[in-house]
């Protein structure tokens, strides 16, 4: 859990996904991903989409257009119409120049400029975000003009009054630069007449050879657009491996599966290497891919086509025959009959994935479960005393629940067609097909409900501790007294273990459905504040294990007091829980989530709870509180079922 936030760069989470849907469809990359970073730009080859935080403190409509415009630009005109090897060439040859940081930037300048137009000229309903991105823009290089006019930047005052003078706003040229504008002048008019990435690259090079008679002048200080890096190629790999490769744009479902003869001198030089392509009835639907492995053991693949891959770690579907697979050189992704194909199971989400069950941003996670140990004297005394406190809500959620389900059982239903004969016999004669008898409901002592509940164990629960537990032994009390079997479990990452390859996330069940019912419950107060907390991780698996449960009716009820944070969780928790809530949803378990607030609910917390679980969210203002808060959500949810 984050104590101090130094910049706030929370996104709405509905957003992010809202670009994520939009950057797929323009790229036609079922896995590109969106990321906020400094600038705008796309990552080809790890299939991401970079929108900027420039436009983090506008306001929401403004802000959302222009992260539009940045996925538009990006997503469909970088993506579709830039030469990368063209750029990434020019800038290695600017790399010796002595401003090599305004060419660059006039560089990416004129090819944004040059996509802009190609964007709203093929896409026309882009205008509108791409017409505020403009007015934004003007503003703000107007305003970094005056600015480095004042700081004697002259080539970075330059650069702005370019900027603007493309889009149709006139600023003086810096005085200093006055005899370098004279001469780049018939050069810039030909940036607009650009048909292509290469185009601007030759007028971008005609001008460094202009500018190098300049040296007088500094170089730009400021950074307004940047490239992705060149991809970095092995040794081995350089020569065989191309950009097609990288980007895995040659996976696609063939009804051939091609094989290779492994040999040990495979990389030997002049080698050919044969192919076989084979298949059978039992493979040839794509769908069905596990006995296709059969054909090529030793080739790791992902199950969406014919290239091979190496595998990763937490590859779920490799887990029954990793131990018979062969190496494999992962170097040849050559296929036969290449062609695009409809395939209905392609990843649209981070956590739809075969190979990421949990989600991928969880991949790395290691799951550790700690049991309840046996309870202390102090303990036992410490959950009397909130059994006491709380038993006058226990006997009225109990009292009103037994009444609720007796007046059901006693009232008779009426107009049916068979049963006992009723009182309202004039409908034999006005109704052609009259109902003439009731029937009394069928006794119903219990319900067919099962309840989880999940514990926010991090370190930011330390002064709440004590009254979340006096909220979980009313929980515990009340499911116990009306015999519905439940489980509660706190849950935590340890962030001092964390590394990048494995993420320590503890389960402490401290009452389990196997003993709920008559458990005494004193093990609840072996809760403690303890680290991180990894949200979309735990409700994905209490998620699980709620599906196996017999009941008909299943309930994922959750204590938390913030924002998940755990290690590489920061950008993508909020998302990756909200996804965990509807992935469980769609098991057909309720899920609700109980926010608990320092003492005063701010519009942050409340859209935080929002964004991650709906409707379906409950803010407390204080722990204090959450036995007053609990009480009508378990009443509400017990009748419900009734």
């Amino acid at each position: 859990m984050k104590f101090l936030i130094f910049a706030d760069t929370k996104i709405d989470s509905f957003v992010h996904m809202q670009l994520i849907d939009l950057a797929r469809s323009l790229s036609r990359v079922d896995e590109m991903d969106v990321s906020f970073s400094y600038h705008s730009y796309l990552q080809r080859n790890s299939g991401i989409t970079h929108v900027s935080q420039f436009w983090n403190p506008y306001p929401p409509d403004i802000q959302l257009e222009g992260w539009k415009s940045d996925v538009y630009l990006r997503s469909f005109g970088t993506q579709f119409h830039t030469d990368d090897d063209v750029i990434w060439d020019s800038l290695q040859k600017l790399k010796s120049h002595p401003h090599r940081e305004f060419l660059k930037q006039i560089l990416l300048f004129s090819e944004d400029y040059r996509l802009e137009f190609l964007c709203t000229e093929q896409r026309p309903g882009m205008k509108h975000s791409f017409k505020l991105r403009k007015e934004t823009f003007q503003v703000h290089y107007n305003r970094e003009y005056r600015k480095h006019i004042q700081q004697k930047r002259d080539l970075d005052a330059l650069f702005c009054h370019i900027i603007l003078l493309a889009n149709k706003r006139f600023v003086r040229v810096p005085a200093q630069t006055q005899s370098l504008y004279q001469e780049l002048r018939p050069v810039l008019a030909e940036l607009i007449q650009a048909q292509s990435t290469s185009d601007i690259a030759k007028i971008v090079l005609q001008m460094a050879e202009i500018m190098e008679n300049h040296t007088q002048l500094a170089d730009m200080k400021t950074a307004y657009r940047s490239f992705s890096d060149k991809p970095v190629l092995s040794a081995d790999n350089e020569g065989s491996q191309t950009l097609e490769d990288l980007t895995r744009n040659n996976e696609t479902k063939t009804k051939k599966t091609i094989t290779k003869d492994e040999d040990k001198n495979d990389d030997e030089e002049g080698q050919e290497k044969e192919e076989h392509s084979s298949w059978h009835d039992e493979t040839s639907d794509p769908q069905e891919s596990f006995l296709q492995m059969d054909l090529d053991q030793g080739t790791n693949t992902d199950l969406l086509g014919e290239g091979a891959r190496e595998a990763e770690s937490g590859d779920a579907v490799f887990g029954s025959v990793q131990a018979s697979a062969q190496t494999t050189d992962n170097n040849d992704f050559n296929t036969q009959n290449e062609h695009e194909a409809e395939t209905d199971n392609n990843q649209t989400g981070s956590d739809s994935s075969n190979q990421f069950p949990y989600g991928e941003v969880n991949k790395n996670v290691t799951e550790h479960l700690v049991p309840a140990k046996p309870s202390t004297q102090e303990e036992l005394a410490q959950y009397e005393d909130f059994q006491q406190e709380i038993a006058p809500f226990v006997t009225q959620l109990k009292q009103n629940f037994l009444k609720t389900m007796e007046h059901k059982r006693s009232s008779p239903r009426e107009d049916l067609h068979f049963g006992r004969l009723g009182k309202k016999l004039t409908r034999l004669a006005t109704d052609k097909n009259p109902r003439l008898f009731q029937k009394k409901q069928e006794s119903q002592h219990e319900l067919d409900t099962t309840f989880t509940l999940l514990v926010d164990c991090s370190a930011s629960m330390f002064n709440k501790m004590q009254e979340t537990q006096k909220g979980i032994v009313l929980f515990h009390e009340t499911l116990k007294a009306l015999r519905i079997p439940h489980s509660v479990v706190g849950f935590w990452e340890d962030a001092a273990d964390a590394t990048s390859d494995d993420q320590p996330n503890y389960f402490h069940e401290v009452i389990s459905y196997r003993n709920s019912l008559h458990q005494p419950g004193a093990s609840i107060m072996q809760l403690e504040p303890q680290e991180d907390n990894r949200d979309g991780y735990a409700i994905r698996r209490m998620g699980e294990e709620l599906s196996k449960r017999p009941e008909q009716q299943k309930i994922l009820l959750v204590f938390s007091d913030g924002e998940p944070a755990a290690f590489d969780y920061e950008t993508h928790g909020v998302l990756d829980t909200h996804e965990a809530v509807t992935r469980t949803r769609k098991r057909g378990i309720e899920t609700i989530g109980m926010f608990i607030a320092n003492g005063e609910i701010t519009d942050e917390e409340e859209k935080l709870m929002q964004n991650i679980y709906g409707p379906q969210n409950v803010v407390v203002p204080s722990a204090a509180e959450l036995v007053d808060y609990l009480m009508p959500v378990l009443r509400k949810l017990l009748f419900k079922f009734i």
